[in-house]
């Protein structure tokens, strides 16, 4: 019977098991492996967006609102794209010098890290399609 309850933490509560830990882990990987290849998707648009703010500087005839609305939307991808290079850098990082007993608390952050990453990456690509949508090319 002992070998089925949880280890005890260092602060005498009991922590995960093996188990959840690895459901835990399965949680942040699922929703950095849905978001990732979007990295392709946010190549994509801020390569067409930097082809039609070329294209805006060169006509002149850019609104400063459509240009800043084009220079919001880049941000946009940028913010999103530096946001899933950082967490990976740092997910990688942390993880390497942990305790088992620190595990736990480490994929609860974590799963409220990746999301901010997924948020900001879909935001990005919303705001950038959005953007496209909204100034056709001719």
């Amino acid at each position: 019977m002992i070998a089925c309850k949880p280890a005890a933490s260092s602060d005498g509560t009991a922590g995960a098991s093996k188990e959840q830990l690895d459901q835990l882990e399965q949680q942040v990987m699922a929703i950095h492996d849905e978001v990732m290849p979007k990295m392709n998707d946010i190549g994509h648009l801020t390569a067409q967006l930097k082809r039609m703010k070329i294209k805006l500087e060169e006509k002149e005839a850019g609104s400063d609102a459509a240009i800043s609305g084009l220079n919001a939307a880049m941000e946009a991808l940028k913010k999103g794209e530096d946001s899933m290079w950082d967490w990976m850098k740092a997910y990688g990082d942390a993880k390497s010098g942990l305790q088992p007993a620190q595990l736990e608390a480490f994929y609860k952050q974590e799963l409220i890290k990746v999301q901010q990453v997924k948020d900001d990456m879909l935001g990005g690509i919303k705001k950038a399609q959005d953007w496209l949508a909204a100034n056709p090319t001719e």
